[in-house]
């Protein structure tokens, strides 16, 4: 049976599976570029296009991270790397959810900000029940 934090941390997990998969399509030159990095290109340059990779990579950490530390995959909960790792990846989406809500892309505003706003929340969910 799967804990209430176990359900968080699968919430988390929906979600950042969905970013990294966002992110992955910016890299790869879909013109998807209007709700990422201030909106100003619809098919991101290529270094923005490599700052998407790095995001995707990011993101596949916090996946396990989040998973780990809600007890639904590996046996690594309480491990130190697990233990800061949820702090240091909802530190990275609050920080997120204030760039995104300052950006001038409606779509960061009104689609990336409240995302990451609940991605931080599940983070620090998880953190505090495990």
């Amino acid at each position: 049976m799967i804990s209430p934090s176990g359900w968080v941390a699968l919430v988390a997990a929906v979600g950042i599976a969905g970013m990294a998969t966002f992110q992955i399509l910016l890299a790869v030159g879909l013109p998807l570029g209007h709700a990422a990095f201030g909106g100003a290109n619809a098919r991101l340059p290529e270094k923005l296009r490599a700052a998407s990779a790095m995001s995707a990579l990011l993101f596949f950490g916090a996946f396990y991270v989040v998973l780990s530390r809600g007890g639904l995959i590996g046996v690594a909960s309480e491990s130190a790397p697990v233990r800061i790792g949820i702090w240091v990846f909802a530190a990275i989406f609050g920080l997120s959810t204030l760039a995104n809500t300052a950006s001038r892309s409606r779509w960061e505003r009104f689609l990336m900000a409240p995302i990451g706003l609940v991605l931080t929340a599940c983070c620090v969910v998880v953190a505090f029940a495990s």
